[in-house]
């Protein structure tokens, strides 16, 4: 399960963290070291949150990420069993990927499985392709970016949230509209319909062919 929220940056001494706003043992009935993938203003990262005592946990974030952090910025996580990548015995890699995405080829969205399939039209590979490697679970931004890490595929290092400001949208991106995960290329959703002028939560934008 995804949590979220808008986090703020908590300094002590040359540490930083982020405090989690809600009690982790009433939601998850885990205590110590927690595992997590990570997605802060857009970046991802793995670490263990730490707890701070009766249920209540902070994010570690190492200083590099943390200097880039704006006053207030969006955060979500997955809690996990272990830290290992589903990428780690990939095949592929940014300069080895699946494939150039210079075309999509269009499949339709199965519901509980729209971040998958976003992955596998950008992938070129079966819906089935995709559930063995990114798994049966609902998808998250965290699950979305290994997957994509492990086909090879590039993407923007951070995400944008728009806000309800205006925005152009760049030639190619996964969005996050409506509670559910949108393909956008080349002046189209893929996969479903999507209304006239939607209500973008966020994106990342994907590079694609001539576009590195």
């Amino acid at each position: 399960m995804q949590y979220t929220f808008e986090g703020k940056k908590i300094v002590d001494g040359n540490r930083t963290f982020i405090d989690i706003p809600f009690n982790m043992w009433d939601i998850t009935g885990r205590t110590g070291n927690i595992p997590a993938k990570v997605v802060v203003d857009g970046i991802l990262f793995e670490c263990k949150l730490i707890p701070k005592g009766n249920g209540w946990y902070y994010i570690p974030v190492k200083k590099a990420i943390a200097e880039k952090l704006k006053e207030t910025f969006e955060v979500s996580f997955d809690v996990v069993d272990t830290l290992s990548r589903i990428n780690r015995n990939s095949p592929y890699s940014k300069n080895q990927p699946i494939r150039a995405i210079d075309s999509i080829e269009e499949i339709e969205i199965v519901p509980g499985y729209c971040g998958h399939c976003c992955v596998a039209m950008l992938a070129g590979v079966s819906l089935h392709d995709v559930l063995q490697v990114m798994g049966k679970a609902e998808g998250s931004w965290s699950k979305i970016m290994e997957t994509l890490d492990y086909y090879g595929i590039q993407y923007a290092p951070k995400m944008v949230y728009p806000r309800g400001k205006d925005i152009c949208m760049p030639r190619c991106c996964i969005a996050y509209i409506d509670g559910g995960f949108k393909l956008w290329y080349e002046g189209r959703y893929y996969g479903s319909e999507v209304a006239e002028q939607p209500k973008i939560v966020s994106y990342l934008e994907i590079v694609v062919h001539g576009t590195e």
